[in-house]
């Protein structure tokens, strides 16, 4: 491996963390900078641009209290040149909005994110994506039985409120 290639992971790897990134977050900009202009997305109940896509979540994704996607390091099946074939595991956590009973589930998906990366002008987007679902199931949520977070802690946010977007400071003395 040459350090081209090692490059080319790592180049990959960041444009797959900050695409989960961006769904957690509600982030139409950071998904839509994942994908090449005409790159495409076949999430099965969405296909379209990579543009699209990103509209597509900030759209439908606000429903849930919460989503979580936690994404395993990339497999790279083959780099040869400027194209890359990659698979991504991930489990992506889906907590609902309490209905009128007080009730909220949790829908956990094992998906792979099956991906052509192309290098273009030296930047690696996704060129196509297909979205493999291996797994689904649902669990009760009980809000109630959670910890209590202290008014002082740091919460996540679901837009550019989240601490992640701002530069952290040195630590006061």
């Amino acid at each position: 491996m040459d350090l081209d290639e090692l490059l080319a992971r790592e180049q990959i790897r960041d444009v797959v963390k900050r695409l989960a990134r961006g769904t957690d977050r509600l982030d139409e900009e950071l998904m839509a900078s994942c994908y090449h202009p005409d790159g495409y997305d076949d999430h099965n109940s969405f296909r379209g641009s990579g543009t699209e896509f990103a509209r597509w979540v900030v759209e439908v994704l606000p429903h849930f209290a919460a989503t979580h996607h936690f994404v395993g390091d990339p497999h790279f099946r083959s780099i040869e040149g400027d194209v890359a074939q990659v698979d991504t595991y991930c489990i992506a956590h889906h907590v609902s909005r309490p209905d009128d009973d007080g009730r909220a589930t949790d829908m956990i998906l094992a998906l792979r994110y099956v991906d052509r990366f192309e290098r273009r002008d030296g930047t690696w987007r996704i060129a196509h994506r297909v979205c493999a679902f291996d797994w689904t199931y649902e669990v009760p949520f009980d809000a109630g039985a959670r910890f209590v977070f202290e008014d002082d802690f740091t919460v996540g946010a679901r837009d550019r409120s989240d601490l992640t977007y701002r530069e952290l400071q040195r630590r006061p003395d």
